[in-house]
């Protein structure tokens, strides 16, 4: 019993990386301090890791949270302030957390485990032969292959926050350069690592494995394990 209470709290303490949204409110009654907005980096039961754009005015916070599974508040304090390429990391430890948002950190956290176990990896690549046999390899290697046919399937399939893809292999396709393609991932979905698919079916397949297990969500594993 003791062992299991121990992995259980283990779980629920693991910070793991998430996406989604936090806006600062701050304590103080101060006029011009507005609400500050910050993306989420990692998140656990007792605490956050959130990137913002200037440096807060105050350690004591107000904060919504926005997930893909549920929104709410939680009052918090910093307990770290840091300079991160012209912006700013914050930590906080949560000071309250009402049921309903627990719930919600609790099932971003399930969904962070959830891929660390599948290992989802995009596949475009219009070679269709080529692609068949990737997708053999990555599943013997004990990986999720993800083959979207059209272009709102791939946004789709990188939106989805439970997925955590975070990792695509490129090949011309849906009629565009890898190259464009490359462009257009790291705009619009900075977190995910992008390499190239060759004919050598094997290098690739290999290159795709060390480049998520690069993720921080592959390291989730080592953490739990």
């Amino acid at each position: 019993m003791g062992q299991l209470s121990s992995g259980v709290e283990r779980r629920r303490a693991l910070r793991v990386p998430v996406r989604g949204v936090a806006v600062f409110h701050s304590t103080s009654s101060s006029p011009n301090e507005g609400p500050l907005h910050g993306t989420l980096e990692n998140l656990s039961q007792s605490g956050a890791l959130v990137k913002v754009s200037s440096k807060p005015a105050t350690g004591t916070f107000d904060v919504e949270l926005r997930l893909v599974d549920g929104e709410g508040w939680v009052s918090a304090h910093a307990v770290r302030i840091e300079p991160a390429a012209k912006r700013f990391r914050i930590a906080v430890a949560f000071d309250r957390v009402d049921a309903s948002m627990r719930d919600a950190i609790d099932a971003s956290i399930n969904a962070a485990l959830s891929a660390a176990q599948r290992r989802p990896i995009l596949v475009i690549d219009d070679r269709t032969e080529r692609r068949a046999s990737l997708i053999e390899r990555l599943a013997k290697r004990g990986m999720t292959p993800l083959a979207p046919k059209t272009p709102l399937e791939a946004i789709d399939l990188l939106t989805r926050s439970q997925l955590h893809v975070s990792v695509c292999l490129l090949a011309p396709g849906f009629g565009v350069p890898s190259t464009d393609l490359a462009t257009i991932l790291s705009d619009s979905f900075p977190w995910v690592t992008t390499t190239e698919i060759s004919d050598d079916i094997e290098a690739t397949t290999t290159r795709a494995i060390d480049a998520w297990a690069e993720t921080p969500v592959a390291r989730i594993g080592t953490a739990i394990g």
